[in-house]
């Protein structure tokens, strides 16, 4: 993690992180949809990276400040996001009551379509 590769990569992932903070604010989901997909790009790069366990304090300074940035922004990001999801959730819900279902999840958490084995009834389902 020390390479000078890895920086540019954090780099461009800060970066990329202001965009999405940007696209967020401006309620552009077209931009968004790029910038996300940019973010999920670096995201494997780093992870694909060798752990630096025991030596993370042996990072260069700049690569800390920059992992710290990326941390803050991604959890600013998140936070901007949330009101968004929770209004979706609700819609969903009111969606879901209006034709007399209750939703169900997957053990992923996501919008089951079937009801299958694999679904878990909403709490406060029938």
């Amino acid at each position: 993690m020390n390479d000078p590769h890895t920086a540019e990569r954090i780099r461009a992932l800060v970066a990329c992180l202001e965009d999405e903070y940007q696209a967020l604010l401006a309620e552009d989901g077209v931009r968004l949809e790029g910038i996300l997909l940019r973010k999920q790009q670096l995201l494997a790069e780093l992870a694909a990276l060798p752990a630096p366990g025991a030596n993370a304090a042996r990072l260069p300074p700049a690569v800390l400040r920059a992992l710290s940035r990326a941390r803050q922004m991604n959890q600013r990001n998140a936070l901007a996001l949330a009101p968004r999801m929770a209004a979706n959730r609700a819609r969903l819900r009111f969606l879901q009551a209006a034709l007399g279902r209750s939703p169900t999840y997957t053990s992923e958490g996501a919008l089951a379509t079937g009801g299958g084995p694999t679904a878990v009834r909403a709490r406060g389902s029938a």
